[in-house]
């Protein structure tokens, strides 16, 4: 047992580093995707350039929802990471991978999800006027969104039953 727990924090010690290069990432990325749409609507021949990278129609408001939609999918992308990022510090501090802090991460990002379903599905009809597409969008979000609340039931009564232990002993 003792290995196994030495593996996991081994493992969260480098998985640690790479989601925080991550968050940067995500960070830059949102601010590219709307100085590229603000690019992309006062320079015609970048406009073409930016409506091939985001697959969006050549006017105004499609440019503007697609800069949009991609800038919210990398801040749900970004507090995604940096749950994941706090969750492995954390395991590499702990004695346990059931701490009382990782439901409530897993659970943010559950809201994140949720939150962003409805106006990421409203931005994808605006940017494609593809009804079928943006209801995808939307339904993804809830399944992502249902899976991590698993996540966080999983987790809380993992710590439940650490803390018991622990109080056992």
């Amino acid at each position: 047992m003792r290995g196994d727990l030495h593996t996991l924090k081994r493992v969260c010690s480098y998985a640690s580093v790479v989601m925080l290069i991550g968050e940067g990432a995500f960070v830059i990325l949102a601010a590219s995707m709307l100085a590229m749409g603000g690019l992309a609507l006062s320079d015609k021949g970048f406009r073409q350039t930016f409506t091939d990278l985001i697959w969006c129609r050549d006017d105004d408001v499609s440019i503007i929802a697609g800069s949009l939609e991609m800038c919210l999918i990398f801040i749900a992308m970004f507090i995604t990471v940096m749950v994941i990022h706090d969750i492995m510090v954390s395991i590499q501090n702990e004695h346990s991978p059931f701490m009382e802090q990782t439901p409530n991460g897993l659970k943010l990002v559950c809201t994140t999800f949720i939150l962003c379903a409805s106006p990421l599905m409203g931005l994808e009809y605006l940017c494609r006027e593809d009804f079928v597409l943006a209801l995808c969008v939307a339904l993804l979000c809830i399944l992502i969104s249902v899976v991590m609340y698993c996540l966080t039931i999983i987790f809380r009564y993992g710590y439940i039953l650490q803390d018991e232990s622990d109080r056992t002993l």
